[in-house]
């Protein structure tokens, strides 16, 4: 087992659910229905943010445990 799947394996987010702080101060200056790819999104926290606002988001992770 990686170490990232060893880290999302629990029953908990191990980061949580809201979104990273920086993300939500600079997603107002993104176009509208943007395309957005998420890099090393782990747990989907940001993806799923992002979606709420009407993006258009593919999350990308090397856990597969993390993208459950």
């Amino acid at each position: 087992m990686s170490p990232w799947d060893a880290r999302y394996s629990g029953e908990t987010y191990f980061y949580g659910k809201e979104p990273n702080t920086f993300l939500v101060e600079q997603a107002g200056g993104l176009p509208s229905a943007s395309r957005i790819l998420c890099l090393a999104e782990g747990e989907g926290r940001n993806v799923v943010y992002l979606a709420g606002l009407g993006h258009r988001v593919t999350a990308v992770d090397s856990s597969a445990g993390g993208l459950r």
